[in-house]
């Protein structure tokens, strides 16, 4: 009888052990690169942001109800923070989330000046990722989750400069100039300005202008005379460039008409 009740105890003990469930090690998604679109470059600011899309699919056979986490994003070979948002993937299934990559200037200008220029920059997105699983939260990782090129689509925009005013003031030209940046890249403009009578120099000076992503700025300047004016149309002579130290370097030269009052 003792016998029968040991055989009778042990295949309970195999039928209640084969209900507890085992432990389930998650895959990390498939990660794919959706769309690396460029936001803006604001050296004013101090850094320039990214719009990124990503695909993730879960080749796992239960649902993978990821945590929002912080990833470290390289591109470049310079390290940054990215945060993927949280998300629910059922299983073999795929799902689409954008997130925003913030690059400072500082840090990322080698990378910046890479993608302003049109040449392919290294991604790469690692870490670790968390998943909640019933009352657990599980880790992933670390792992490397993308490794590609990317290149943005940016083709630099000449400034619309006009003269809002020119006049006379004493022995000066009181000059106003309006200047609307059209690039998602904000830049400092600067180089020599000058005041032409008949094709003569009347008075020079170094015009510097910051402009923000697609700002508008004004410039006030009084500049003393170097001579009377003559008689001809009136010129201004912008010699300019559009610079972000390391990053962006762009001739501006225009030569608008006026009216001396």
């Amino acid at each position: 009888m003792k016998r029968f009740s040991r055989l009778v105890l042990f295949g309970l003990a195999l039928i209640l052990g084969a209900c507890v469930p085992q432990a389930v090690r998650p895959q990390a998604p498939q990660v794919e690169l959706v769309q690396f679109n460029l936001v803006s470059i604001d050296p004013f600011s101090g850094r320039g942001e990214f719009d990124v899309r990503l695909r993730l699919t879960n080749t796992n056979s239960f649902t993978l109800p990821l945590l929002d986490t912080t990833l470290t994003a390289e591109l470049g070979g310079s390290p940054f923070r990215l945060t993927l948002p949280a998300l629910e993937i059922p299983s073999g299934a795929s799902r689409e989330t954008q997130t925003r990559l913030v690059v400072p200037i500082v840090e990322g200008t080698r990378a910046l000046a890479s993608l302003v220029s049109g040449h392919s920059t290294r991604l790469r997105l690692l870490g670790e990722l968390r998943v909640q699983l019933g009352p657990a939260v599980v880790p992933m990782g670390p792992v490397v989750l993308l490794d590609r090129e990317v290149r943005i689509q940016f083709a630099f925009r000449l400034p619309t400069i006009r003269i809002v005013e020119i006049r006379l003031d004493g022995l000066a030209i009181r000059l106003v100039l309006e200047v609307e940046n059209p690039n998602p890249i904000g830049f400092t403009l600067e180089g020599p300005l000058r005041i032409l009578v008949g094709g003569r120099s009347l008075t020079e000076s170094v015009f510097n202008l910051g402009l923000p992503p697609g700002g508008r700025s004004r410039s006030e300047q009084r500049l003393g005379l170097s001579g009377l004016p003559g008689l001809g149309g009136l010129s201004v002579d912008l010699g300019l460039n559009a610079r972000i130290p390391g990053i962006l370097d762009r001739p501006v030269a225009q030569v608008l008409q006026g009216v001396l009052r």
